[in-house]
């Protein structure tokens, strides 16, 4: 296990790992993860998050057949990154392809009244990115991908979620593989984002 690293180290070299090491990841340092996710807030503390770990290699493989699917489906919509990014291009082309490879799946799931929106998904993602925060510090990799949304009704019959159960994200957790790892982020300048006592542009 890595040793233990501060917060704001974590935050600024999180980053999206798409090639991982073969190697399980053990259950500790996957109940670990589950226990940052319910340390999140949510809307009126109600908690209605769900994470569904699928380790099992049929289970997992199946749910990679259908995250490929919706992948290859999106990508024509991502060659812009060919100019822009070629490395993310690349990166997401390879996970699309070799999700299964991930050991473990995990998919963050939120109990709804029979509609989701926005808000709904403010009482489950601040759960995500405490564990892509807390992979981050245990020296595992994942990323936030939402492909297999295109397919969710294949998602949710495959591993029996209920109707009034929507899967908000799929990440695969595992070791970096070789040569991939954290490090500095690029983000755009403060000064592009960041208004003042309202919504005014810097010179």
């Amino acid at each position: 296990m890595a040793d233990e690293i501060g917060l704001f180290e974590a935050m600024h070299t999180q980053r999206a790992i798409r090639y991982f090491k073969p190697d399980p990841v053990p259950e500790e340092l996957l109940t670990k993860l589950l226990e940052a996710a319910s340390k999140a807030p949510s809307g009126t503390n109600r908690q209605m998050w769900h994470f569904i770990v699928v380790r099992d290699d049929g289970l997992r493989a199946e749910l990679a057949g259908i995250y490929r699917r919706a992948g290859r489906n999106a990508l024509p919509n991502l060659q812009w990154l060919q100019d822009a990014n070629p490395r993310i291009l690349r990166s997401a082309t390879h996970l699309i392809e070799h999700m299964d490879e991930a050991p473990a799946l995990l998919l963050a799931c939120i109990e709804h009244g029979g509609s989701t929106n926005l808000t709904t998904g403010s009482s489950i993602y601040p759960a995500v990115q405490n564990i892509l925060l807390a992979a981050r510090g245990l020296g595992l990799g994942s990323v936030l991908t939402t492909f297999h949304k295109q397919y969710e009704d294949e998602v949710r019959a495959l591993l029996g979620i209920p109707d009034n159960v929507e899967t908000a994200a799929l990440l695969p957790i595992g070791y970096p593989a070789e040569g991939v790892g954290y490090g500095a982020t690029r983000r755009k300048p403060l000064d592009e984002v960041t208004h003042w006592d309202g919504w005014t542009q810097s010179d």
